[in-house]
């Protein structure tokens, strides 16, 4: 997706550095897992939507669901935010990614139920879910996969969005049909996959 591997790495860590910092900040008060995964999308919004970062142009867009009352989604899939993901190079060529996350803070983790939730978001998507765990130093990251084998190599945000810009996570096939900014779309994406989060990155190569 992205080739260059220096341009790769500095993308990554500008959007894991902006949600590190919203989780650190974030723990240090008694919250739960939905209060800092709502934040996520209007984060990376208010960080980058309009930017210039790296040689590429960013636009996002995120919608969240109500968690109680009409209009609210139960979670079957197990999904608690959907990222879709949208490049763009500078010959026009564009590669669209969905991926599942399960979120949960790290301190109060249960294993079987975790374990539950991956086997359902992996039903959906094998190479789109990961769980990203809620840590005082900001996220770790893990395939679902792994979870349900109980092997549980934890990465950092950075080379999460490194793997992610670089093509190695990610389901081609779980992303909105329609060109980026149809909130209509990402919405129907949320309904389809029972997730209450969802936000959507486009990058285009200048």
């Amino acid at each position: 997706m992205i080739d260059d591997a220096w341009t790769r790495r500095q993308i990554a860590k500008s959007i894991s550095g902006s949600l590190d910092t919203l989780v650190k900040d974030r723990m240090t008060g008694l919250v739960e897992e939905p209060d800092i995964t709502s934040r996520i999308g209007q984060r990376l919004e208010d960080s980058f939507d309009g930017r210039d970062l790296h040689g590429f142009r960013v636009r996002v867009i995120s919608e969240t669901m109500p968690s109680h009352g009409p209009g609210s989604l139960e979670k079957p899939t197990g999904t608690d935010l959907y990222i879709a993901l949208s490049i763009t190079d500078r010959f026009g060529h564009q590669t669209s990614k969905g991926i599942l996350v399960q979120a949960k803070r790290e301190d109060r983790l249960h294993w079987s139920d975790l374990q539950e939730q991956c086997r359902r978001m992996r039903h959906i998507s094998a190479k789109g879910s990961v769980v990203w765990l809620y840590r005082w130093n900001g996220i770790g990251v893990m395939r679902a996969s792994d979870v349900e084998r109980r092997s549980t190599p934890v990465v950092d945000a950075d080379a999460f969005f490194e793997s992610v810009l670089g093509c190695k996570i990610g389901d081609k096939r779980r992303v909105p049909q329609a060109p980026f900014g149809d909130r209509a779309a990402l919405k129907a994406m949320l309904m389809k996959l029972s997730a209450q989060n969802a936000v959507w990155l486009d990058l285009a190569e200048k």
